[in-house]
């Protein structure tokens, strides 16, 4: 089976340099190429440690190569990728290993407008709701269609999106039975204003099947919200609040909250950061028949919530209690190529929970995330990275594990991003 994907990939490659050959007058080719390993050494990382668990350590790659090609009006664009734990396989063995990260096609109309279709990667604001989670080998990437509307000189763009999913091509029925969503649309807007501020409106329709027996209905939760940027003499800051309603899947009345605040200032070197999340959850008094657990949906939340992924899924990695993260930052930049960061995060349960018969209290714990870059080139980029959680009992309830024993993660990240191929393409 791999054997015949590396020749689909070769004979792809044949294809669209033939095609790209084909026209003298197009605007350019991109042919691009990404190697990412990352070796990590887990004691720790999205739960807490038991006394008997031993660190865990492993070497996990990701390769890439990216087709970009625009002509005209009419833009494509092929991400194919290998992802990969060394070892994870037995050699000598026949597997499949190649993925479609992103393979679609834009085309331009009049007066501002275009559409995207195909699968892509779904990325807007801050990764807040819809994000592509690059920290993973595996991103998050959607099959569907988008009406792209820019106006440059009012510095405005809206996109109105949808996706529906199914399984293969059945001759009858759109029964739907993997664990992603059935039905997904969403509209954005954003407005850009003078000395770096913008404002911008989203709202996400989810729909789900139903988990409700004998019910084939399925269900959807509306978010909808605006976010506020600010950026000016070294500050910066966003103020974001999203209201979720509608029904979950198994047919509990939504009605749930996020609010988000940042702000930061650099002065000279130093970067000095101060924010809060507030994600609305299910108190231990709440009825069968409500919820007010906010669903983060599609969003990168390992760019929030801590490096160590304690709340990459939430409201599940919360027993729906919803989450609390006031956390502050100080970072170190001494020129383009070095950075270095300290995040310190203290999190709490929004709400009370209750696992019976024993009640969860709302403290949680301090993370701390040390982060530091080292760029060389354009094409090269060193990361590591090192957590530590000092956790509470009250997330031994939440997540397993020892919150007493030393709970920590570490890691070295290498990427190399070379342009294999750019060529411009000049109208005779």
């Amino acid at each position: 089976m791999k054997k015949n994907k590396v020749k689909q990939l070769i004979l792809l490659i044949i294809l669209c340099i033939n095609f790209i050959n084909s026209y003298a007058q197009e605007d350019y080719i991109k042919i691009k190429g990404e190697y990412r390993v990352r070796t990590e050494l887990r004691n720790g990382y999205r739960t807490l440690v038991t006394d008997s668990s031993k660190s865990a350590f492993f070497i996990g790659q990701r390769a890439r190569l990216v087709f970009d090609f625009k002509k005209d009006k009419i833009k494509l664009y092929f991400s194919i990728q290998d992802a990969r734990t060394w070892g994870d396989e037995e050699q000598r063995k026949d597997l499949s290993g190649l993925q479609v990260n992103e393979l679609w096609s834009e085309l331009g109309f009049k007066k501002g407008f275009s559409m995207k279709l195909g699968r892509q990667e779904l990325v807007y604001d801050d990764h807040r709701l819809l994000g592509n989670l690059d920290w993973a080998n595996l991103t998050i990437s959607h099959d569907a269609l988008l009406i792209k509307y820019a106006n440059d000189s009012n510095k405005l763009k809206w996109h109105i999106g949808g996706a529906f999913n199914q399984i293969g091509e059945p001759l009858s029925g759109t029964k739907y039975t993997l664990k992603n969503y059935k039905v997904l649309g969403f509209t954005w807007v954003k407005k850009d204003f003078k000395n770096g501020h913008s404002i911008t409106g989203i709202a996400i329709a989810n729909g789900l099947n139903s988990t409700v027996l004998n019910s084939s209905k399925i269900k959807a939760t509306c978010t909808f919200g605006p976010l506020y940027n600010y950026n000016l003499n070294g500050w910066k800051g966003t103020l974001g609040a999203y209201f979720q309603g509608g029904k979950t899947e198994n047919n509990l009345s939504q009605s749930a909250f996020m609010i988000n605040v940042y702000g930061e200032k650099k002065i000279k070197k130093i970067i000095f950061g101060l924010g809060s999340d507030f994600l609305s959850g299910n108190g231990s008094k709440m009825g069968d028949t409500k919820s007010h657990s906010f669903n983060t949906l599609y969003a990168t939340n390992h760019k929030f919530y801590g490096i160590m992924d304690y709340f990459l899924n939430i409201p599940n990695d919360t027993k729906q209690s919803g989450l609390v993260d006031a956390y502050g930052r100080i970072g170190y930049e001494p020129n383009k190529k070095i950075s270095a960061a300290l995040d310190i995060h203290n999190f709490l349960l929004a709400a009370k929970s209750k696992l019976n018969p024993i009640e969860i209290n709302k403290e949680l714990g301090t993370e701390l995330d040390f982060i530091m870059d080292y760029k060389p080139t354009p094409i090269i980029h060193l990361q590591i990275g090192y957590s530590v959680l000092f956790a509470t009992k009250n997330m031994e309830l939440i997540k397993g594990g020892n919150a007493d024993d030393f709970n920590t993660w570490a890691y070295i990240m290498l990427k190399i991003s070379p342009s294999i191929l750019l060529k411009e393409l000049k109208n005779n």
